[in-house]
């Protein structure tokens, strides 16, 4: 009840609701966009894919911006996250072993759009694919 409230109150004193505030924000900045991807894998690449290091990551740059962090647990609380993420500024992606399939999975956000994130897949299957050629 209370979000409704406060999307009321926003109507009432800027004279639009929340979500013509959100569409202006995003051609402001730009509209998030996410997917995944998914590719086959042997028993020995999950294994490598999941035992990435942040130093494997050669790459100083994703989809043109500079590399700000290459995580393998979570910064809030340290949790391993079986894979790898990559971030910059504008967008992020992480790969990880399937845990139930004979695949691992990227997943991949731009915060400038669809044409962003689909640069950032590209770099991150090619990321990717160079560690686990060597698996």
């Amino acid at each position: 009840i209370i979000m409704c409230l406060l999307a009321a109150e926003i109507t009432a004193v800027t004279g639009k609701n929340p979500q013509e505030h959100y569409n202006e924000l995003a051609e402001r900045f730009g509209a998030p966009s996410y997917n995944r991807l998914q590719a086959s894998a042997t028993s020995a690449q999950k294994a490598a894919l999941s035992k990435l290091s942040p130093e494997m990551v050669s790459a100083d740059t994703l989809a043109g911006d500079p590399i700000t962090a290459r995580l393998t647990a979570a910064p809030g609380n340290g949790a391993a996250i079986g894979g790898l993420k990559v971030m910059t500024d504008n967008g992020w992606f992480a790969a990880r072993p399937s845990g139930t399939e004979d695949a691992y999975k990227i997943y991949c956000e731009s915060f400038l759009g669809e044409e962003h994130r689909k640069l950032i897949e590209k770099e991150a299957v090619e990321i990717v694919s160079e560690v686990l050629k060597n698996a």
